[in-house]
């Protein structure tokens, strides 16, 4: 997904162990990363494995290193208890949006590959079958 921070475009990626061990230039596979936030090529990179709970956490900690890369200009050596409350203060609502944009389009995109491939009738014996969920969820993104 992509979205902006500051005026600057920005993409979320979910990937594997592998490619987070790549990034990091660490090949010991003891190690493992959950996100990670690359400032040169503006992408915020997810262990796809991730329990959803854990990647709703890992993304908005990531989201947070975005903020603070896009929005202060300082290097900042010592974190104030101040500081980080105007931080956290002022980030809240972006970040959060951003996260539930996010897991929206998660959603939606694993309700597209359930239905993809059905026909019809078949699409509406589900929808029958497991409730009015998902066809909420389309009156919604139409």
């Amino acid at each position: 997904m992509k979205f902006k921070m500051n005026n600057r475009e920005w993409e979320i990626k979910e990937v594997n162990q592998d490619k987070m061990r790549e990034l990091e230039n660490d090949d010991d596979k003891r190690n493992t990363y959950y996100g990670l936030t690359t400032y040169e090529n503006q992408t915020i990179w997810i262990w796809e494995d991730l329990h959803p709970n854990q990647k709703r956490q890992t993304l908005i900690h990531e989201l947070f290193h975005c903020y603070v890369g896009c929005y202060y200009s300082f290097q900042e050596t010592v974190y104030t208890e101040e500081l980080v409350c105007n931080l956290v203060g002022n980030s809240h609502d972006i970040i959060h949006k951003i996260v539930k944009e996010y897991f929206e389009e998660a959603e939606r995109e694993d309700i597209e590959r359930k239905y993809s491939c059905k026909s019809n009738t078949e699409i509406l014996n589900s929808i029958q079958d497991e409730g009015w969920k998902e066809m909420t969820l389309w009156k919604e993104w139409d």
